[in-house]
């Protein structure tokens, strides 16, 4: 069985090995095709602590049955989508209902290996049948798809509200989406004009370039000199923190989803006098099933979103394009062969 494998900075190569054993409770699996997202760039670059060289990478999957090893009985060939989360049940966040926040979760491809290998066992409590009738490759996108849903979610009902998207990458493309989907008015903020002009394409209703001197005041005209009822921070920058806290309207939310180790300035009073609510997003928590739907529901306008597919062949190919940025992408997928 042939498996991808990270082994240092900027180097991955195939490698031989035995199919992993099932246990009870565990399903194997074929994969059918693996989405790349930013951690697994980030694991590639050496930027991601959790994850250990060697590493399979990659959590983003749709795959096929081929033996349920569990009680819940999936027929062979059922597609599925995957959880790729593994919380422990016993710290703080999982005993209050939150785990996908659990402080010893186990990702996929991060923790433990990932997906991106010609056979793989899974866990059948975290499976999703997909629904058949569509192409079953576009469901590569539930995992992220569910945690911008998740994102939304921490922020409470935005429809026909002005929500504003600093980064407008993977994570913040998708959010733009959803948001717009879920009736809100979607300002998309960025330094890049072909990332903004996909914004558009995914429901934006106002672009904003960032490193224009008037961007900030074009938000408040926009916005009638309030400010948004809510601002999201995908960028993962100090500066995008330290923006959606400017530009929340008095009484605002600010949800913060991009991961940043830079210290940002904020001033306290800006957070007291106009008493905004701030929230973290990490994963997501029951979101598969919306997600499932929501791209059952549009099936092309989400395809639209994938711009690039790789064969299996080709991954180290697929990672040095995200890592390096050789051109702009939105959402890189890597195929399977159809009888790996």
């Amino acid at each position: 069985m042939r498996k991808f494998v990270i082994t240092e900075k900027g180097v991955g190569l195939f490698a031989e090995g035995p199919e992993p054993k099932p246990e009870s409770g565990q399903v194997f699996c074929r994969p059918l095709c693996v989405g790349l997202c930013g951690t697994d760039r980030l694991i590639f670059l050496n930027q991601m602590p959790a994850a250990k060289y060697p590493r399979v990478p990659c959590h983003e999957i749709v795959a096929i049955v081929i033996k349920d090893y569990s009680t819940r009985n999936f027929p062979a060939n059922t597609v599925v989508a995957v959880d790729p989360y593994k919380n422990c049940g016993k710290c703080h966040a999982c005993l209050n209902n939150r785990p996908n926040c659990c402080r010893n979760n186990q990702t996929l491809g991060v923790q433990r290996e990932g997906v991106l290998q010609e056979r793989v066992v899974l866990d059948a409590e975290r499976l999703y049948p997909i629904p058949q009738g569509i192409d079953p490759k576009l469901f590569c996108l539930v995992e992220p798809l569910a945690l911008a849903l998740h994102v939304a979610k921490r922020a409470g009902n935005v429809n026909s509200k002005w929500c504003l998207v600093a980064g407008t990458g993977n994570v913040g493309g998708l959010l733009v989406a959803v948001l717009a989907k879920l009736g809100a008015k979607v300002i998309a903020w960025d330094i890049d004009e072909e990332k903004l002009k996909k914004a558009k394409a995914n429901g934006a209703a106002v672009l904003i370039m960032a490193n224009k001197p008037t961007a900030e005041v074009e938000v408040m005209q926009i916005t009638d000199n309030e400010g948004v009822s809510f601002a999201f921070d995908a960028a993962g920058q100090s500066a995008t923190v330290e923006l959606c806290i400017r530009l929340a309207a008095f009484a605002g939310k600010v949800v913060i989803v991009g991961h940043s180790k830079q210290i940002s300035s904020i001033c306290a009073s800006d957070i007291v006098f106009k008493e905004l609510d701030i929230f973290g997003s990490r994963n997501s928590f029951n979101q598969f099933p919306s997600a499932i739907e929501m791209l059952a529901n549009d099936p092309v306008f989400w395809d639209n979103l994938i711009s690039h597919r790789f064969p299996f062949e080709k991954a180290v190919d697929a990672f040095k394009l995200v890592a390096n940025n050789l051109e702009p992408y939105t959402k890189v997928v890597i195929d399977f062969p159809e009888q790996a």
